[in-house]
């Protein structure tokens, strides 16, 4: 059975539809209904018709349902769809939860199109009588996901994706601190800035990082006592909280400095002592959850910084040797650090592999890579070899020309980027007394505050208990196709 919204086809009518004016068991062409459709533009409920470029039909038996969007054709499972439901609210229970259904799948009664644009839903009936209504922006971007694809097209984050940059390539977003801390200004005007600005830092379509201009000057005092400082206060207003450590407090930078009492620091800690190079690496690499998202702040002095996007480096070390590829994203490694300028010494370590990828995908959800602070590999032995040359080709094609960014960090520069997907490092201090203030964002704070942003532009289009379990990418997927009109 396929329901083409009760719309002529090739001049034929369809469930009495008239066609070329004439009426078929009723219908006119002055809007009176047609087995409950109108000719202008209503179904004789109120119900506008469907945009009849998106059909739908289940199989004979009712264990799939096939959806032609404009631009591809989906099949999904009955049961999936039946799974997924949100019309009763996003939690379960005891009765409702997954786990726990019946090993027998349910079958689909019947299927059809209803509404237009952003609010058009896909409404199911099952035979064990229950109903829903799926919205179809929401069906579109998890089709991508879980269903299978009759004709693939890519989705946008499939076509968005990026394999990182090269020095070639990258341009760095520019943000205004202006803009945002624009006196007076309203929220909806503050969130679409503040949400365009971390889709900068954190969609796969962006470099991974930005710079603010037009900061104000710093306290000095205060930047250097780790309070009130410009970073903070930054990072602050696009995520709504910073990271808390375990003994420095809540707020508290850590300062980089070639001087007064951050010099200490150095002992044992290589990331700390401007007189060495600092490698590529990722922030927090000893913490079982890294951080996600960093932002750093020249206060006094210069360096040269640099910046790799190990994204495109995996991608030159995929090409180039396959089999390190392998061996890089399955070698275990030991992360750890010990601090001893916080009185007794603060030991952390972790156990992971340098690359992520997303659960059930070849996709890379996250970089670990601190040579300074990597201890060993713990491979196999018989794989030990294969997976140490790995780990000297990834930073060989890290360190190259081509792949690290080398730049001035100059008093007042602010760059925040994706923890999770660039290395940072310095090559030298150029210039004294140079101090560099850090402060950090973990991951559950920076997905909140995304996830709220984006569900936030949804808001009276579609029921937010749909938007609670659709993964991240999913839901800026879903804010881009209503916002330029879900056709």
């Amino acid at each position: 059975m396929t329901v083409t919204n009760g719309a002529s086809t090739n001049g034929a009518s369809t469930n009495g539809a008239s066609t070329n004016g004439a009426s078929t068991n009723g219908a006119s062409t002055n809007g009176a209904s047609t087995n409950g459709v109108s000719t202008n533009g209503a179904t004789s409920n109120g119900h506008k018709i469907p945009d009849p470029n998106i059909t739908c039909k289940k199989c004979t038996h009712g264990n799939k349902v096939t959806v032609e969007f404009p631009d591809g054709t989906f099949i999904f499972h009955s049961q999936w769809l039946h799974d997924a439901r949100c019309d009763d609210g996003a939690a379960r229970n005891a009765l409702t939860a997954l786990c726990q259904q019946p090993a027998p799948t349910v079958h689909v009664e019947s299927v059809q199109m209803n509404g237009q644009g952003a609010k058009a839903t896909l409404d199911v009936s099952w035979d064990d009588g229950i109903n829903s209504k799926f919205p179809l922006p929401w069906l579109r971007v998890m089709a991508s996901l879980v269903a299978a694809k009759v004709e693939r097209p890519q989705s946008a984050s499939e076509r968005t994706a990026n394999k990182g940059w090269t020095v070639e390539t990258l341009k760095i977003p520019e943000i205004s601190y202006n803009d945002l801390f624009r006196e007076g200004i309203e929220k909806e005007e503050l969130d679409a800035i503040i949400l365009s600005t971390l889709d900068s830092i954190l969609s796969s379509s962006s470099p991974g990082m930005i710079k603010i201009i037009d900061l104000p000057d710093p306290n000095i005092e205060d930047e250097h006592n780790h309070i009130n400082n410009l970073n903070t206060l930054v990072l602050k207003r696009l995520f709504g909280s910073v990271f808390v450590h375990p003994i420095r407090g809540s707020d508290q930078t850590f300062n980089v400095s070639s001087h007064n009492h951050d010099s200490t620091r150095k002992v044992g800690l290589p990331n700390y002592d401007t007189t060495q190079i600092l490698l590529p690496h990722t922030d927090h690499a000893f913490y079982d959850n890294p951080i996600q998202v960093q932002g750093f702040y020249g206060l006094e002095g210069t360096s040269m910084n640099t910046w790799t996007s190990p994204l495109a480096a995996l991608e030159t070390l995929k090409k180039e040797d396959p089999e390190s590829y392998h061996h890089l994203c399955r070698a275990p490694m030991a992360v750890g650090r010990v601090s001893r300028f916080y009185g007794d010494p603060l030991y952390q370590a972790t156990v992971d592999t340098a690359v992520t990828m997303q659960p059930g995908t070849d996709q890379v959800k996250r970089f670990r890579w601190h040579p300074n602070l990597t201890g060993s590999l713990l491979s196999p032995y018989d794989e030990y070899k294969k997976a140490r040359i790995a780990h000297q080709k990834f930073q060989e094609i890290l360190r190259s020309d081509t792949h690290q960014l080398k730049m001035v960090l100059k008093p007042g520069d602010l760059y925040i980027w994706d923890n999770f997907r660039l290395l940072h490092g310095r090559e030298k201090v150029l210039e004294v007394p140079r101090t560099g203030v850090g402060q950090t964002v973990p991951e559950h704070i920076v997905h909140d505050r995304y996830r709220a942003l984006s569900t936030g532009r949804l808001k009276g289009l579609v029921d937010g208990e749909w938007l609670v379990h659709m993964p991240m990418p999913q839901l800026r997927e879903m804010v881009q196709i209503v916002e330029s009109g879900y056709k």
